[in-house]
């Protein structure tokens, strides 16, 4: 199963990247972490990056992601505009990062319950 992470903030596509990178870094994430463009307009040369997927499976990787990403969210500098939006196969979680540790835990139910499915 893919997760797909989304940013909303003042510098989305600087968020993404650092958001993308940061995962890429954590050891047990190495080779499931892809940034997605979305398709270019006529006359662009690419698409502009709008998605982070992450390819979960079994072993506690969806608690890694879950970590991961508080950890990302401890690390940079407070946007208060922040909103991370998750997607799997049949829903979507969306988080106003007010706190890592919530957005750590809301994320962390949220992936229990793909694996409760």
């Amino acid at each position: 199963m893919n997760v797909e992470l989304r940013l909303q903030s003042s510098k989305t596509v600087d968020d993404l990247i650092g958001l993308s990178e940061w995962l890429r870094g954590e050891r047990r994430l190495q080779g499931r972490v892809q940034q997605v463009r979305s398709n270019p307009e006529p006359g662009q040369l690419g698409g502009a990056f709008e998605v982070v997927s992450v390819a979960l499976g079994s072993g506690g990787i969806a608690t890694v992601l879950a970590s991961s990403v508080a950890t990302w969210l401890q690390s940079r500098r407070s946007d208060p505009k922040l909103r991370i939006t998750i997607t799997r196969a049949d829903r979507t979680l969306e988080i106003e990062a007010s706190s890592a540790d919530e957005a750590e835990e809301l994320i962390k139910r949220f992936m229990d319950g793909a694996r409760g499915d």
